[in-house]
C-alpha cells in the first residue's frame, strides 16, 4: 500500500515526461516498421524470388514485421497508463495537502502512519474531527493505492507474449488495447457520431495521450471515422486488420476441431463446419492478399505510400486503399468499382489504381496526387442485382460521407480538388450520391467509365457543370447499351451517358475492349484521360466531344 510519507513526498512531474517518452518510443517503432516495409518486405514480395526458401523468408519477414508493429502498438499503451496514474495520484496528492493543511490550521498533529490526533485535553468534538481526518487520509491512501496498481497491472499486460507466434499476437494487443481504454476511463460512446467536421473538430481537440487511447482501444471505430487524418486511420485500420486475422485463425482452429468431433464426417452438423470453414478460409485469404498489396505498393520506385482508410471483413466485406496521401495531395481521386466486387477483389483494383496514380503524377503537378479505391459498399454480384438501383441507394450516402471526409481532413494550407471515378454499376452509386442524396458529392469532377446510366437526363443534374462530366465508352462495351433499356436512367429512351445530346464531355478510348480494360498500361488512352482529369489538366483530354473547361494550373 501507498504509505502516508510516500504520498506526500512523492515528485510527480517526471511521470508526465515519462509518458511522453513513451508516446515518442511508439512512434519511433511505427517508423522503423515502416521503413522495414519499404526497403525490405515490399521488395521481397514484388520480386520474382518464389519456392520453398522464398516461402519462409516471407514468413520469417511478416514475423519480425509483426514483432515490430505490436512492440509499437503495446509501447502506445504505456504512455496513457502513466498519465492517467500521474494525474490520479496528483488528486490524491492534493487532497492529502488539502487535510494537512486543515489538521495544521486546528493544531492536530500528524504521525508518519497518517494518524491524526487532537491535542491532549481537549475537547470530544476535537477528537471526532481527528478521527474523521484520519479516516480522510486512509481514503487517500487507499486511492492512490488503487491508481499504483492500476498502473503496475497494466504495463505488465502490455508486456508482448513470447511464447505467442507471429501474427497471432494481434489478438493479444488488441485484448491489451481494450485494457487501457478500461483503466484510463474511456469508453466508445466517447467518440462523436456527427459529420466528418465534428470528428474533425473533436480530434483536433483531443491531446496526444488521448489520441494514443482511442486509436489502441477502439481501432475498428476509429479506422472508420470519416474526417480523421488519413495517417490515423491507416494506423487504426492496420491493427484492426491484424486482429481480425488473429480472430479468424482461432476460429478456424476451433472449427476444424469441432469438425473432427462431429460424428458422421460431412453429413449432419458437420456440414455447417465445412461451409464456415471454407468461409474463414477464403477471408483470410483475401486479408493476406490485402496485407500484401499494402506492403508491395510503396517498395515500388517512384511510388507513394499506401494508406489503409477503411476495413472491415464483415460480409461482403471493405477495402478503401490510397495510394499517395489524400490529406497533403493537391488532387484526389476516388475509383468506385461497379458488380461483382468484394473484399477478395480489393486487390485488383487497387492494382487498377495504382496504374491511375502513377499516370496522374504528371498531370497533377507539385501539389502531388492522392487515387483512392473505394470498395465501401456492397455491390451487387448478380445480374439480376445490378439491374436494380438498390445497392446504390444505399452505397450513396456513404460515399457521399466519406468525400466529405477527404475535405475535412485535408490540410487547409494546400488546395484540394476532388475527382469521383465509377466504373459500370460503381457510376451508379456515384451519379447516385450526386444527384439523389440530401448534399449532394463533394466532386469538383466526375468521371464514369462503362456506364449503363447515371440515373439523370442531363451531366448538369448530376450537381457540377456538365463540363466537368466526363465519360468513356470502349466501342465493345456491353454495358452501356444494356443499362440503356435496363435502369440509370429516369425513362426509357432518355439519352445515354455517351450520348451528345446528354452534355457531358466524351473522352477517348482508344485500344480499350470490353467492360474492364479501361486502365490498360499498354493502351493507355483511356488512362490518360482519366489521369488528365484527376490532375486538373483538362486541355490534355481527348474529346469525342464536349468542351473541356480551362485547366487548373500549366
Amino acid at each position: 500500500m501507498v504509505t502516508f510519507a510516500q504520498l506526500r513526498d512523492a515528485r510527480l512531474n517526471p511521470l508526465d515526461a515519462t509518458a511522453g517518452d513513451w508516446t515518442v518510443l511508439a512512434r519511433d517503432l511505427d517508423m522503423v516498421g515502416s521503413r522495414a516495409v519499404t526497403a525490405v518486405v515490399g521488395p521481397l514480395i514484388g520480386s520474382a524470388w518464389e519456392g520453398a526458401d522464398a516461402d519462409a523468408a516471407y514468413q520469417e519477414l511478416d514475423r519480425q514485421d509483426t514483432e515490430v508493429r505490436v512492440a509499437a502498438f503495446e509501447a502506445c499503451g504505456v504512455g496513457p497508463l502513466v498519465e492517467t496514474a500521474a494525474a490520479e495520484l496528483r488528486s490524491a496528492q492534493s487532497t492529502l495537502t488539502s487535510l494537512l493543511g486543515e489538521a495544521a490550521s486546528r493544531g492536530f498533529a500528524v504521525d508518519d502512519d497518517g494518524r491524526v490526533s487532537a491535542p491532549l485535553g481537549g475537547e470530544a468534538e476535537e477528537h471526532t474531527k481527528a478521527e474523521e481526518l484520519t479516516l480522510a487520509l486512509t481514503a487517500v491512501l487507499v486511492r492512490a493505492t488503487a491508481a499504483d496498481a492500476r498502473l503496475g497491472d497494466g504495463v505488465r499486460r502490455l508486456s508482448p507474449d513470447a511464447g505467442t507466434p507471429g501474427l497471432d499476437r494481434w489478438g493479444d494487443a488488441a485484448a491489451d488495447g481494450r485494457m487501457v481504454g478500461s483503466l484510463t476511463g474511456l469508453a466508445a460512446p466517447q467518440i462523436p457520431q456527427g459529420g466528418p467536421d465534428a470528428v474533425r473538430a473533436w480530434w483536433d481537440a483531443l491531446g496526444d495521450a488521448d489520441r494514443q487511447r482511442y486509436l489502441i482501444a477502439h481501432p475498428d471505430i476509429i479506422g472508420a471515422l470519416d474526417g480523421l487524418p488519413a495517417e490515423v486511420r491507416d494506423r487504426a485500420n492496420r491493427i484492426h486488420l491484424g486482429a481480425t486475422e488473429c480472430n479468424l485463425r482461432s476460429e478456424l482452429a476451433s472449427l476444424k476441431e469441432q469438425l473432427a468431433n462431429v460424428n458422421g464426417g460431412t453429413r449432419g452438423s458437420g456440414v455447417r463446419f465445412i461451409q464456415r470453414i471454407g468461409e474463414v478460409e477464403t477471408t483470410l485469404s483475401a486479408l493476406a492478399a490485402l496485407r500484401g498489396q499494402l506492403d508491395r505498393i510503396p517498395s515500388r520506385p517512384g511510388t507513394a505510400p499506401a494508406y489503409l482508410l477503411g476495413f472491415s471483413a464483415k460480409g461482403q466485406g471493405r477495402a478503401i486503399v490510397a495510394i499517395g496521401d489524400p490529406d497533403r495531395s493537391r488532387h484526389t481521386a476516388v475509383f468506385v468499382p461497379g458488380k461483382g466486387v468484394s473484399l477478395h477483389d480489393a486487390g485488383r483494383e487497387t492494382d487498377r489504381v495504382r496504374d491511375l496514380w502513377s499516370a496522374a503524377r504528371d498531370d497533377a503537378g507539385p501539389g502531388g496526387a492522392a487515387v483512392i479505391t473505394w470498395v465501401g459498399y456492397d455491390a451487387p454480384q448478380t445480374l439480376a442485382d445490378a439491374a436494380l438501383v438498390r445497392s446504390a441507394d444505399e452505397a450513396a450516402p456513404k460515399l457521399g460521407r466519406f468525400v466529405d471526409g477527404l475535405r475535412a481532413a485535408h490540410d487547409p494550407a494546400t488546395p484540394d480538388h476532388v475527382t469521383a471515378i465509377g466504373h459500370s454499376y460503381g457510376s451508379v452509386v456515384v451519379a447516385t450520391a450526386a444527384a439523389h442524396t440530401p448534399g449532394g458529392l463533394a466532386a469538383d469532377d466526375i468521371v464514369a467509365v462503362g456506364s449503363p446510366g447515371l440515373r439523370t437526363g442531363n451531366a448538369a443534374d448530376l450537381g457540377v457543370d456538365r463540363e466537368h462530366v466526363w465519360v468513356g465508352r470502349a466501342k465493345d462495351d456491353p454495358v452501356p447499351a444494356i443499362g440503356s433499356v435496363t435502369y440509370g436512367l429516369p425513362i426509357v429512351g432518355a439519352p445515354t451517358p455517351t450520348d451528345p445530346d446528354y452534355g457531358a464531355n466524351t473522352f477517348t478510348t482508344e485500344g480499350a475492349s470490353g467492360h474492364s480494360s479501361y486502365w490498360n498500361p499498354k493502351h493507355p488512352d483511356s488512362l490518360e484521360n482519366q489521369a488528365a482529369v484527376i490532375g486538373g489538366r483538362y486541355d490534355r483530354v481527348r474529346l469525342h466531344h464536349g468542351t473541356a473547361p480551362a485547366p487548373l494550373h500549366e
